[in-house]
């Protein structure tokens, strides 16, 4: 059973945006916070019952952060919770700053004890990470966007999950069709392979469950 559960894991023109949460210690974690993503977890959660909130932003592309500071604001205003954001992005406080975000209702940090940052190689316009982490003695690795495993590879034949961005059809992401023999080889080692950003969800799966 993974250790992620998805709030949606459409490409960023389906219905839901790829974002997923796990809790931990009375703590919610919740990766990216795309423009659908505030209306998922709006009625989802009872928020009041964590000690801390923590969003994790991969990349600012709209389907990552596009309500993020919707949620933040929710949460300030309507539950008096600062929120912890947790991103290396280059340009994270500025865009909480150009989306109206008050500075005091959150906190950013770049990293956490238990999770590394891994640059992607997603598009020019900005910068982009997967990350590597440790959840309950489990070691997933989620590649957020990116458009190959070249930055992974170091860590792949070392984990217990794999969160990895698939396409149909390539370009900024990772075309499945390329990358099946590595699949077939992780799934061999035991290796939990969870697609996600799909652009394709009846072909990517079709694929994924001959991995089996």
């Amino acid at each position: 059973m993974a250790t992620l559960t998805f709030l949606g894991n459409d490409s960023g023109f389906g219905l839901k945006n790829n974002s997923a949460y796990f809790e931990k210690d009375n703590e919610l974690f919740i990766i990216d916070c795309g423009f659908t993503v505030f209306n998922e977890v709006k009625n989802k959660f009872d928020f009041s019952k964590y000690k801390c909130i923590n969003l994790i932003i991969t990349h600012l592309h709209n389907d990552h952060a596009g309500s993020l500071s919707q949620l933040i604001l929710y949460l300030w205003f309507i539950y008096k919770i600062k929120t912890t954001v947790i991103s290396n992005c280059v340009h994270i406080k500025e865009y909480l700053d150009i989306t109206g975000t008050p500075p005091e209702s959150y906190e950013i940090k770049k990293d956490l004890e238990n999770l590394k940052f891994i640059k992607t190689q997603h598009t020019n316009y900005l910068d982009a990470y997967g990350f590597i982490m440790d959840i309950d003695n489990n070691k997933i690795l989620y590649t957020g966007d990116t458009a190959n495993l070249d930055s992974f590879n170091p860590y792949l034949d070392n984990i217990n999950e794999l969160y990895i961005d698939v396409s149909k059809f390539g370009g900024a992401h990772i075309k499945i069709d390329d990358i099946l023999d590595t699949l077939k080889r992780l799934k061999s080692k035991g290796i939990e392979i969870i697609p996600m950003h799909m652009d394709d969800k009846e072909y990517i799966m079709k694929l994924i469950d001959n991995l089996y």
